[in-house]
């Protein structure tokens, strides 16, 4: 019997930067499960690039195609399915993936758009795909005929032969430790390119029912683990892998459960074996603190330890089905986590039902006196699949959106012989009943003013001084927030991103589409790219910098003389700080050794995180002192130009996606005592 021929597509946008630059962990498992059970029957290969995909298609046309469904591939998946469909008529279209709502109206509006799909996988795949796989057997891959009967299928959607919406039962979840992994079975040997990171999961479900999140439902709050062959596909990666230091495990609560211990401790492993990984970008667990630490701990900094805050406002936080343990206990794991030099992060959603400007401030102001080292702050997306997208929710809250185009999810693409425009976009909040659009814009700056100051550790020099005398590091930001203006650089980067924040935005997808068309080739020309907060901060770390560190350090110099602990030492070291601070960053990513003598021991004081008293380092006489990257620093460097580009688009996600940019600042030695 002829094997069939499926392929698998998780596809990327690959402009000047990858929209998604993982492995196709979803496809690969769908892919590993049918091959195991159907070996005999099927030849299975997976995509990831739409050249890749092109060039496969050109060669030959599968007898079935699946594509993975996420929000930044999906209208280039659509359209490489709407040119294989008017090749052959006959092969199976497939998609599956969370970008798929569940509610009547959202279902009837997909099938409205996309009768192209012949069947559509909601919920898990794996075994859903294996049946639809063996039913069309059953058929001999007709699928008319498999849609005449009307057959359901679990977990799979589709149009029968009357235009009827066909929807199968919701099947049990899978055992994890029943699927066989894609890494051992070779499927992902072709994605170790040097660009994609490798992916894993060691979990799939997650306990808490955030009103705001895919994975909130009900159908996904049975956690289930997997141990098997875990340490065998670490191993397999850890040897394929080359400039890629980086793990990616889609866990949504590493880190919380017992299991996580004997998970970490093959991590580990891998890390003295191999040296990889060096980091790992992974969701930590929000309950168990205590074992998450230690968890991060034995992975030798390796992950940031999160907190999702989302709110620390509790009506918000009623109103999303969520609740946040106590700051004081948040403070106190934060501490904990800087004790042990494990990082820290929390995200942070703008516009949730009854968010304020006054709330979202208050939220920021806890998140920075806490101490995390770094704040995402997001804009409310109207996610599929989650209980607070309904219209319901936007009546009652009087939510008003617009779309977004995708950062670094656009382009054009061959298909067949055919040059095809693909643009993804995004439904975003703007406003709602306890928000107006002005206040909107005003909260996106101040989340730009936490991004430049505080994330990264860009000036940890002025946060530990702010430690060390009991003053409001917070404030002390904000201070700059209501000055922001006052400068030409700064008042110049302010009106920009507010001006990209408030016009990128469209009524609907259609208006959306048609801008792109008609400006497509300035768009994939601009080296900026579409995230406007990346951009800025990439505008204000790589290209105003020495502006923004005179501007903050004026402001600090005010801030400490309106406190009772300013005198001439404080100066002092006031002034020699911010010539330190700028021999450190500027210019970051270029080898320039800097020499300079300073009154202080800045050697010492670093290693104390600028945490200090500046009268226990003050010399009597000047010293002179050398700052330059070490050797580790530019290797760190060189990898971040592999992986991120050296345009400014990719210098921005380099920013964002890396934010512990403080591993980077120039080191100083003492050359004269």
């Amino acid at each position: 019997m002829k094997k069939k021929l499926i392929y698998l597509s998780d596809l990327t946008h690959n402009g000047l930067i990858l929209s998604s630059n993982v492995f196709p962990l979803s496809i690969g498992l769908v892919g590993s499960y049918l091959i195991k059970h159907r070996k005999d029957e099927v030849k299975v290969e997976l995509f990831k690039y739409p050249e890749d995909l092109n060039n496969a298609l050109k060669k030959q046309i599968p007898d079935l195609i699946g594509f993975a469904n996420y929000s930044w591939n999906f209208d280039i998946s659509t359209e490489f399915a709407k040119h294989i469909k008017l090749r052959n008529k006959d092969t199976v279209i497939v998609f599956g993936g969370p970008n798929y709502g569940l509610k009547d109206n959202e279902i009837k509006e997909f099938w409205k758009k996309n009768s192209f799909i012949d069947f559509y996988i909601a919920q898990e795949g794996e075994q859903a795909f294996l049946n639809l796989f063996d039913i069309l057997n059953q058929f001999n891959f007709n699928k008319n005929d498999l849609k005449s009967k009307s057959i359901l299928i679990g977990n799979t959607h589709y149009r029968d032969k009357l235009n009827k919406l066909i929807q199968g039962e919701v099947l049990p979840r899978i055992n994890l430790e029943d699927l066989p992994s894609p890494y051992l079975m070779g499927l992902m040997d072709k994605f170790f390119d040097n660009k994609l990171i490798p992916m894993i999961h060691t979990t799939r479900g997650c306990p808490f029912s955030c009103a705001f999140c895919s994975e909130g439902t009900s159908y996904f709050n049975k956690v289930y683990q997997r141990n098997k062959n875990l340490e065998d596909e670490l191993e397999y990666i850890s040897k394929k892998v080359q400039k890629i230091k980086d793990l990616f495990i889609s866990d949504a609560n590493f880190g919380m459960y017992k299991q996580d211990i004997d998970k970490s401790k093959i991590i580990s492993r891998c890390q003295k074996k191999y040296n990889y990984p060096k980091h790992i970008h992974v969701s930590t667990g929000k309950n168990q603190k205590e074992r998450v630490i230690s968890v991060a701990k034995s992975l030798n900094g390796a992950i940031n330890l999160a907190a999702s805050l989302q709110s620390t406002d509790e009506n918000v936080l009623k109103n999303i089905d969520r609740s946040n343990i106590s700051i004081e206990k948040l403070s106190e794991i934060g501490k904990k986590a800087n004790s042990k030099n494990t990082g820290t992060y929390s995200e942070i959603i703008l516009g949730l039902p009854g968010d304020t400007k006054k709330t979202h401030f208050k939220t920021l102001e806890d998140a920075v006196e806490i101490g995390f080292d770094n704040i995402r702050m997001y804009q409310l997306i109207m996610i599929p699949q989650t209980k607070l997208n309904t219209l319901k929710n936007r009546q009652d809250y009087k939510m008003k959106t617009k779309f977004r185009i995708m950062p670094r999810s656009y382009g054009l693409y061959n298909i067949f012989d055919k040059k095809t425009m693909a643009v993804e976009c995004e439904e975003i909040l703007v406003s709602n009943s306890t928000m107006s659009f002005e206040e909107y814009l005003e909260c996106r700056e101040m989340n730009l003013t936490i991004e430049i100051l505080h994330n990264g550790k860009i000036f940890l020099e002025l946060q530990g001084l702010c430690k060390a005398f009991n003053l409001s590091w917070f404030n002390l930001i904000f201070e700059f927030f209501k000055k922001r203006r006052q400068n030409t650089y700064t008042k110049k980067l302010y009106d920009e991103f507010r001006k990209e924040t408030s016009q990128k935005l469209w009524d609907n997808k259609r208006s959306l589409k048609i801008f792109v068309s008609e400006n497509i080739d300035s768009i994939l020309n601009d080296e900026k790219g579409a995230n406007e907060l990346s951009l800025s901060k990439a505008t204000a770390f790589f290209k105003i910098y020495p502006e923004i560190n005179k501007m903050f350090f004026s402001i600090a110099k005010e801030y400490f003389i309106k406190s009772s602990i300013f005198d001439s030492i404080l100066k002092k070291y006031l002034y020699e700080l911010e010539k330190y601070s700028l021999l450190r960053k500027s210019d970051i990513l270029i080898n320039n050794d800097y020499e300079n003598n300073f009154s202080f021991d800045f050697k010492t004081i670093e290693r104390f995180n600028f945490e200090i008293n500046p009268y226990k380092f003050y010399k009597n006489k000047k010293f002179d002192i050398s700052i330059s990257h070490n050797h580790s620093q530019k290797k760190l460097i060189n990898s971040f130009y592999s992986e991120f580009g050296n345009n400014f688009d990719g210098l921005g996600r380099m920013l964002m996606r890396h934010p512990h940019v403080y591993k980077l600042f120039r080191k100083p030695r003492i050359l004269t005592n």
